[in-house]
Order: structure tokens, then sequence, then C-alpha cells
């Protein structure tokens, strides 16, 4: 595949990949949040449980954004897509619980939200909303990435269905939540700690901007953005191991060897990406004023986002060549 002709899909799922950048760090910040205020307990610092519920905080500006893009990106599907209203129509429980969820999660985190605990002088314990929230999340994804399977199936389907007289029949195929495939539980694991590292880059962006805001000495501040990078380090590192499995998955294309190298550099440079990000994160957490290198935080947080985008890049490619 030539180069020019490569680098026009992650042009344009750049936009997508930023709004799914959104979403990850919605699902993935009480995940951290739960992380922080378990290790906050039990070393007995208010500096992690400071940190975490600002997370809280954070994830419901970046569930609204997402939830307002994904369902007018739903809207415009059904509007275009006549077979998309047949495939959800066949079988609506898997999309309604979908939907279900994402508003039971949004509900909960403005819920969270209106109470202020954090801001007051005896804050209330934030860890057990902070689990149920990461177990709805858990849901939430799985179900997510097992209709994503399936609409893919019903695409492919779609796409190659042969016309009978002027009409293209195509077999229905509508979802089924009832497979246990290894491959899917490793999805969801990898698409969780993908949404930590995610929730992680985006919680360093917005102490940045709240920097003048928050009710921080220097020292906590500087203290909770060194957490911030070491988080999103972590999960970063845990992320980019799913990366073999990935690429064993979507390099298999038996006859297309243009589209599988094409494939190949697509998700070698997602890897440079996060482990370019990871390197700032290294330095931000080994720097005594985290503050004083915005253009670091900026940084990491582009790289995530080109790396979301070429990842998305490799799966469309592996659709279509596949």
């Amino acid at each position: 595949m030539p180069i020019a002709e490569l680098l026009r899909i992650p042009a344009a799922l750049a936009a997508p990949a930023f709004f799914l950048f959104f979403g990850l760090a919605a699902l993935g910040a009480p995940v951290l949040a739960a992380i922080c205020l378990t290790v906050g307990q039990v070393r007995g610092t208010q500096h992690p449980e400071a940190y975490a519920r600002r997370l809280l905080r954070m994830a419901l500006t970046c569930a609204l954004l997402a939830c307002v893009v994904f369902a007018a990106a739903t809207a415009l599907a059904l509007y275009r897509l006549p077979w998309l209203r047949d495939w959800l129509l066949a079988a609506p429980l898997a999309p309604a619980l979908l939907a279900l969820g994402i508003a039971a999660y949004c509900v909960s985190l403005l819920v969270l939200r209106m109470s202020r605990g954090a801001y007051q002088a005896r804050p209330v314990n934030s860890l057990p909303p902070a689990t149920a929230l990461s177990v709805l999340a858990a849901f939430i994804l799985w179900l997510a990435l097992s209709l994503l399977r399936d609409l893919a199936a019903q695409a492919r389907a779609v796409l190659g269905a042969t016309a009978e007289g002027g009409i293209s029949l195509a077999q229905l195929m509508p979802p089924d939540l009832s497979s246990t495939a290894p491959l899917l539980w490793a999805a969801v694991l990898a698409s969780a700690l993908a949404a930590v590292m995610c929730a992680g880059a985006w919680s360093l962006e917005y102490l940045l901007l709240r920097r003048d805001r928050e009710p921080f000495g220097r020292d906590a501040f500087a203290h909770a953005m060194r957490l911030a990078a070491r988080s999103s380090l972590r999960s970063g590192l845990l992320a980019l191991s799913f990366l073999p499995a990935l690429w064993g998955r979507l390099t298999d294309l038996p006859g297309a060897p243009a589209e599988a190298q094409a494939v190949m550099v697509l998700l070698i440079s997602c890897g440079v990406c996060i482990l370019a990000a990871c390197a700032l994160w290294i330095t931000l957490a080994r720097s005594k004023r985290p503050c004083s290198s915005p253009a670091q935080v900026h940084g990491a947080l582009a790289l995530v986002w080109l790396g979301l985008t070429l990842a998305l890049s490799a799966a469309l490619l592996h659709f279509y060549a596949g």
C-alpha cells in the first residue's frame, strides 16, 4: 500500500479517536480512583485520596462529552444504514443494556459530583462508589466489545452480500452475548488498562488546567501530578504488553501481504507513540515541579491520542482487508 494512501486512514480517524480518548478516560477514571483510594487508606496518606476524588470529578465531564458524540454518531448511522436498524431490532436487549449501563454510569457520576465530597472538611469515603463505578465500567466495556464484534460480523455479511434480481440479500446475524472466548476477555482487560492510561493522561491535563483553582499547596499539587504520571506510566506499560496479541490477531491476513504490512507499520507506530508517552511520564514523575513542564503534559496527551488513532486505523484496515 502506498504511503500516501496509508496516511489517509489515520487522518480520517483522528477525530473519532479523540472522542474515544474521552470515553476511555471516563471509564478508566473510577478504576484508577479505586486503586488510589485503596492505596491511600492502606498507607494512611491523603494525597492519593485527593487525587482520586478529582479523577471522579473529571470522569463526568469526559463521560458527558463522549455520550453526546456517541449518540449523534449512532443516530446518523441509523439514518444512513437501514441494515443497522434491522440488526438492532432483531435483538434489542443487548443494545438496550448498553444504553442503560451508560445512562446509569453518567447518573452515578453526576450524583457523586453533586455531593461535593471533594471539598468538604471531612470528605465522605469515596471507595465504595468508585468500586461500584469500576464494576459498571467493566460491564460497559465487555458489552461494547461484544456488540462491536457482532456488528463487524454483520457488516462483513452485508458487504459480501450477493445481488439477486437487483436486490442484495445478507444473512441476519443478531448480537450474541453468550460467547466466552478467551480473546474477548483479553480484549476487555486490554481495553480496561488502556482506559486507565487515558484517564491518567487526561488527569495530568486536568490538574494542569485547574492549578490556579485547586485548594492544593504547592507540594501537594506537585505530588498529585507525579502520582498521575506514575499511574499513567504503569497502566501504559501494562497496556503495551497486549500489543503482541493484537499483532498476531490483526496481521493475520492470508492473501493480502500489502495490507498485512500496512497493519504492521500502524501497530509498530502505535507502540512507539505509547513508549514515547511513557518516557515523558517518567520525566514528569521524577520532576520536583511537574507543573513547570506543560509541554511534556501536552506532548504525552497528543502521543496517546496518536497511538489510539493508529490502533483504530490498524483495526479498520484489518476489517476491510479480512
